[in-house]
């Protein structure tokens, strides 16, 4: 078999696998993926983002690909009022010792929304590198937006103020919050514990736990019982397979493609999808199948020192 038929398919094994579990060396615990009556999406969790969806009118399930699965949900939340996303955090205890190892921990806070012929405010990161910890000599980077805060051992909390940059606008269709680990081979894990949406006097509009996916809030409003059920269609069972005398130019096909890039070589395979126009969440997924075949390359390399 061709190597290079191998590489594809540890490529989408990793893919798929990253979305059921944690891998070796995510550094986000995928935990807390909430699913409405319907099977659709409340809360969706992964290696590389955890993102509540916040609310949602149905619209862009009809229109946008990647939204065709998420829940129509409206927890009667005045946006016009949230002044700030507060995101909570700890290492898991068993990669505490790796964590210690080096100050690498990256990624952002984004507060998403679409209307229709407004996408101003799609996908608008506000990015984090780095964790204030006296104890552990850390100290996160200041050119950064964001800063993450140490409140107790190992535990942490980041901040993302919303402004004029990252608001939900006027006559929204969809509102989406992810904190969103920014992809390399690691050895620790981060547990979500808590996200919430504050008003400017810090109190509490809505918040989910981030181990369970629940809200704080019952949603509210008609559009909830309109989710409509997910629809699989199957291809037909001539379809099924290719004909024999087709695999051989399906082959060939495969010997001739780009071949995938080397496990950690991030920036190569996010080219493409970088700034999606829709959503940001095809590049969440791009990125998680990254890790995954990147932590594998390492996990490896680490059982051979």
């Amino acid at each position: 078999m061709k190597f290079s038929k191998v590489l594809a398919g540890i490529a989408a094994a990793s893919i798929a696998a990253v979305s059921a579990s944690a891998v070796a060396g995510a550094e986000l615990v995928v935990s807390g993926a909430a699913k409405d009556a319907n099977g659709m999406d409340l809360v969706f969790s992964s290696a590389t983002s955890w993102m509540p969806i916040a609310y949602n009118n149905g619209e862009r399930n009809e229109t946008v690909l990647a939204d065709k699965t998420k829940a129509i949900v409206d927890y009667g939340v005045d946006w016009s009022q949230a002044k700030s996303i507060e995101v909570a955090f700890h290492v898991t205890e068993d990669t505490r010792e790796d964590w210690a190892e080096e100050n690498n921990f990256g990624g952002a806070i984004i507060l998403s929304s679409n209307a229709d012929g407004n996408s101003e405010h799609n996908w608008p990161a506000k990015e984090f590198y780095g964790v204030n910890d006296e104890a552990l000599e850390f100290t996160a980077e200041s050119a950064k937006e964001l800063q993450v805060e140490k409140t107790g051992d190992y535990a942490y909390k980041v901040v993302c103020p919303i402004d004029d940059t990252n608001s939900v606008v006027p006559n929204q269709q969809m509102v989406q919050i992810s904190f969103s680990d920014y992809a390399s081979a690691v050895w620790w894990q981060v547990q979500v514990d808590s996200m919430s949406v504050k008003d400017a006097s810090g109190n509490t509009l809505i918040s989910w736990d981030g181990a369970t996916g629940a809200c704080s809030l019952s949603p509210v409003g008609a559009a909830v019982e309109e989710a409509p059920a997910v629809e699989e269609t199957a291809a037909p069972a001539e379809e099924a397979a290719p004909a024999a005398e087709e695999t051989a130019s399906v082959d060939a096909a495969a010997e001739t493609a780009t071949p995938a890039p080397a496990a950690g070589d991030t920036a190569a395979a996010t080219t493409s999808t970088k700034g999606s126009p829709n959503t940001g969440i095809e590049d969440v997924a791009v990125v998680a199948g990254i890790a995954a075949v990147a932590a594998g390359a390492f996990v490896v390399a680490k059982k051979r020192k």
